[in-house]
């Protein structure tokens, strides 16, 4: 188990909790279909401190919000705006991740390449 940052990781979960005990699924209005549950994520990043679990999911509910037809401007811009701002964090994580991974094996790599 990690335990870097334990007040961050307690600050996110008292956020998370008290917007669990204002948030009313359903209702309209923006701060309960979209302020909320952004601060929700905020909360989640500062508990699992993990910027891809976090895009992953907001992708996922973003999706499940997507209603291209709403008379809502929260399901018909909002949601669609974030599904793709989170996809972009994904695919630029990952992005990260590959050249780090090329730059660690370059060496190996070439070296195989000079020995037949």
């Amino acid at each position: 188990m990690n335990l870097d940052q334990p007040w961050q990781r307690l600050s996110g979960l008292v956020v998370i909790l008290a917007c669990l005990t204002i948030f009313e699924p359903g209702t309209g209005g923006v701060a309960q279909q979209l302020v909320i549950p952004l601060v929700m994520a905020a909360g989640a990043l500062a508990l699992i401190q993990n910027l891809a679990a976090i895009a992953l999911a907001m992708a996922v509910l973003g999706v499940i919000h997507l209603d291209l037809n709403a008379d809502n401007w929260i399901d018909r811009i909002a949601w669609p705006v974030l599904t793709v701002a989170a996809l972009l964090v994904l695919m630029m994580i990952g992005l990260k991740r590959f050249r780090r991974r090329i730059n660690e094996t370059h060496d190996a790599r070439w070296a195989d390449r000079r020995d037949p």
